[in-house]
């Protein structure tokens, strides 16, 4: 199974880092993010054998263009470049503004402004995490139940 975690470069007293896990956690709609050792013994505690545990966003398979995985949400000012184009600082603030809008003319449903300001600081979180090397989106658990 894939979880999403904390890593080793991960430190709870860095504010910086705190704020990465609270956007994720926010955004995207999570519970307490754990650091992958959490997430690796509770497998073992409910029995499973672990046959693997690693970070798979680490493989060094890489997106389009040997990008990261986090970098569709790392900010462009490339109109070609969408979604990153919504998270640069100009279209970060005019996203719920034209949302808002087309709220008021019933383009868009009541709550869609609510609901993308809560996925764009969940997809910073991501980035940041990305970038940091704080969170994964992918800790990869391979557990044997024993017979």
């Amino acid at each position: 199974c894939y979880e999403w975690c904390l890593t080793d470069k991960y430190d709870k007293d860095n504010e910086h880092h705190r704020k990465i896990k609270h956007d994720i956690e926010v955004g995207d709609g999570l519970p307490d993010l754990v650091h992958h050792s959490v997430c690796t013994k509770a497998l073992e505690d409910v029995g499973f054998e672990v046959l693997e545990a690693r970070d798979a966003m680490m493989d060094g398979h890489l997106g389009d263009g040997g990008e990261p995985w986090y970098m569709p949400l790392v900010p462009s000012w490339n109109p070609t470049k969408w979604p990153r184009f919504q998270f640069n600082p100009v279209m970060f603030r005019m996203m719920p503004i034209i949302l808002r809008f087309f709220e008021l003319i019933k383009l868009v449903p009541e709550g869609t402004v609510k609901t993308q300001v809560m996925l764009q600081a969940g997809g910073v979180g991501c980035a940041q995490g990305g970038l940091t090397g704080a969170f994964t989106p992918a800790w990869l658990m391979v557990g044997r139940k024993p017979l």
